[in-house]
């Protein structure tokens, strides 16, 4: 007997990873619009246009890129380790992994040479429920690439689980859509601890509505190390999370008397 492609416990974990996005921007959209508590805290009290809702919902056709791909090396023969071990192995290799990249790919994608790849998504200078979905083609077909590659040919030495890397995809998804939400959820003194090592929304709105520094994908250890993170950004995130005060001008910088 022929042995199937894909298992079905494969093929419902791609479809998970093809859909959490658009799942996720329906969930903040609902959330905005029906304003619940944890949109309370807005970041930019500044208006989202209709055509920029139609160009991100546009572009979100390319989003289940993520799944696609990750098939292709499933169908290629890579990362079939089944291992409790390999799965958590597998899940940390590609978290540590994925901030490396994604701080040297998106670094780089500021860079004049290639900022037509990255330009698509840095139209949204103001987060929408859909900015988080919204990238060109190029840009999810490197990332994702840049991505796997690294993580196959580690496979061939110490075997990589698939659903390890594909539970790093859920949660980067979830995350990313927090990420590109216009409201802080973390409480008020969080930057006082995890927030010292994690990033929040309002750390990553800083990137959009200035378009430079903040370039770490989950922490704020590269933007450290490299010194591309914004010097007001405590005071900020300490205005928009605990005194509920939202920015007004996308550049906007936090007072002398306040940093």
């Amino acid at each position: 007997m022929k042995q199937a492609m894909f298992t079905a416990l494969q093929i419902v974990t791609l479809l998970v990873i093809a859909t959490l996005g658009h799942l996720m921007a329906l969930f903040w959209y609902l959330a905005d619009k029906n304003r619940w508590k944890i949109c309370e805290r807005t970041i930019y009290d500044l208006p989202i246009s209709e055509e920029q809702i139609r160009r991100e919902m546009k572009n979100s056709l390319h989003t289940p890129m993520h799944a696609v791909i990750l098939a292709v090396f499933l169908y290629l023969g890579f990362f079939r380790n089944t291992s409790l071990a390999s799965f958590i192995c597998s899940g940390l290799a590609t978290a540590i992994w994925a901030e490396i990249w994604h701080y040297g790919s998106h670094r780089a994608f500021h860079l004049r040479a290639l900022h037509w790849i990255h330009l698509e998504h840095h139209k949204s200078r103001l987060n929408s429920p859909f900015t988080a979905i919204s990238f060109s083609f190029t840009e999810k077909l490197i990332f994702d690439i840049g991505l796997l590659a690294p993580l196959a040919a580690v496979d061939g030495l110490f075997g990589l689980n698939a659903f390890g890397i594909a539970a790093w995809y859920v949660g980067y998804l979830v995350i990313n859509s927090f990420s590109h939400a216009n409201f802080e959820m973390k409480s008020g003194d969080y930057n006082r601890w995890l927030g010292k090592v994690l990033t929040s929304t309002t750390y990553h709105s800083l990137h959009h509505s200035r378009y430079s520094g903040h370039y770490g994908l989950g922490t704020r250890i590269l933007d450290r190390i490299f010194n591309t993170e914004w010097d007001d950004y405590e005071s900020l995130y300490r205005r928009i999370s605990h005194e509920k005060r939202p920015l007004g001008k996308l550049r906007e910088r936090a007072s002398a008397s306040s940093v």
